[in-house]
């Protein structure tokens, strides 16, 4: 059975900065602190002797950064697939919590809380993501069987997994098609 780890990108605001919606449409790079991060995941997998055989990572900045300090401690470069790219969060982008609460303030309570998708705010369709994360995960499940795979993307595609938010840095983990562990924080060794 295939081991596939999926972690969300490394932090993309510096400490006191007031964070933003930012969905595909906005490609941050990784903060110092970012960096470390996905430097931490590299550290936590190698001190459990779990190493990947395949890295993937969405198409970006902050994605494959930190696809790519992780596989520097593995001798891996990472694949770039489209099906792991953040979902395009539309008129919410580049807006802040409270920005986006005092418009529509029924709509960011579904997609808070219950991860409800909003056809008429968020740009391309929950059914099309969901099926490309499907057909992601059953090649990965083929081409990698009883293997370890790591994907980087971000916290808007992790939600169609469970509705709950993962943190920058952390990471869950699938054996097969259930999940183990969920919003881990690699610094917990």
């Amino acid at each position: 059975m295939t081991r596939l780890i999926l972690m969300r990108h490394g932090n993309t605001f510096e400490e006191g900065q007031t964070p933003v919606q930012v969905g595909a449409r906005t490609d941050l790079p990784l903060t110092a602190f970012g960096r470390s991060q996905a430097e931490r995941m590299a550290q936590y997998l190698m001190a459990k002797g779990i190493v990947p055989k395949a890295i993937f990572a969405g198409g970006l900045k902050r994605q494959t950064e930190s696809a790519s300090i992780i596989g520097k401690f593995f001798g891996l470069n990472f694949e770039n697939t489209s099906a792991l790219t953040e979902i395009d969060y539309g008129l919410w982008e580049g807006l802040t919590a409270e920005e986006i609460d005092s418009k529509w303030p029924k709509e960011h309570a579904e997609w808070s809380r219950e991860a409800k998708w909003q056809s008429h705010i968020f740009h391309g369709s929950a059914q099309g993501h969901q099926r490309n994360l499907k057909n992601w995960i059953e090649m990965i499940q083929k081409a990698y069987p009883n293997e370890t795979v790591l994907g980087v993307t971000s916290n808007g595609l992790l939600r169609f997994f469970r509705n709950e938010k993962v943190k920058t840095g952390h990471f869950c983990e699938f054996q097969g098609t259930e999940i183990v562990l969920w919003n881990q924080n690699p610094s917990n060794k």
